[in-house]
């Protein structure tokens, strides 16, 4: 495996583990094996991390519900927080790209390959995701509905409901199949999804 020389060694060590952790296995892969693919002595990598179980809270820190969170409150999705169908489509679009990248996919291969070993580490997962993204996402949610834009008597359940959808698709085209579909089949199953999650919510008439 090639590290980019120009990243952090942090980033390296990551980026190295997360190839070999969904490559062989969370159990099977040594610190004296990370710090092989990085070009470092495993006395070393503990200046950055205490062990495995620090690498892969961190990985967990970079990937799945947690890259989705850090998005949510970034400046670009701000400027959505009074247009729905914008806010809704762009979460859309951003899921399909972070699904498909490279570094998502091996993410997901550890947590589906690992299932049962990693308890703590998946609590970790569930928390970020059930809790942090979608309460980030519920903010939103309630910010449209105080406006009337959308239809949402509880915010929260408008978030899980929007994120289940998505969630749906990427199940049924990327994760269960032997291999992804085509990348404009999913985002026209995103799109479907979307329009009809705000033909749902749409304000009622007074």
């Amino acid at each position: 495996m090639n590290v980019a020389p120009e990243a952090s060694s942090r980033e390296r060590i990551l980026e190295a583990a997360l190839d070999l952790f969904a490559r062989q296995g969370f159990a099977a892969t040594s610190m004296r094996q990370i710090g092989a693919a990085v070009g470092m002595r495993a006395p070393s990598l503990y200046n950055h991390f205490a062990g495995k179980d620090a690498i892969l809270s961190a990985l967990i820190d970079a990937h799945g519900p947690a890259n989705s969170a850090g998005r949510l409150a970034s400046p670009r999705y701000r400027a959505l927080a009074e247009d729905p169908a914008g806010f809704c489509r762009q979460y859309a679009a951003d899921s399909l790209d972070q699904w498909l990248g490279h570094d998502e996919m091996r993410f997901m291969e550890l947590l589906s390959t690992e299932r049962g070993r990693l308890d703590a580490h998946r609590a970790q997962f569930v928390d970020t995701l059930f809790e942090t993204e979608v309460g980030i996402a519920a903010d939103y949610f309630r910010g449209f509905a105080l406006r009337g834009q959308i239809h949402a008597p509880d915010p929260k359940e408008c978030a899980r409901l929007f994120m289940a959808g998505l969630t749906f698709v990427r199940m049924q085209f990327i994760l269960m199949p032997p291999a992804p579909a085509e990348r404009a089949v999913i985002a026209q199953a995103l799109d479907r999804t979307v329009s009809n999650f705000l033909e749902l919510t749409a304000p009622r008439p007074t």
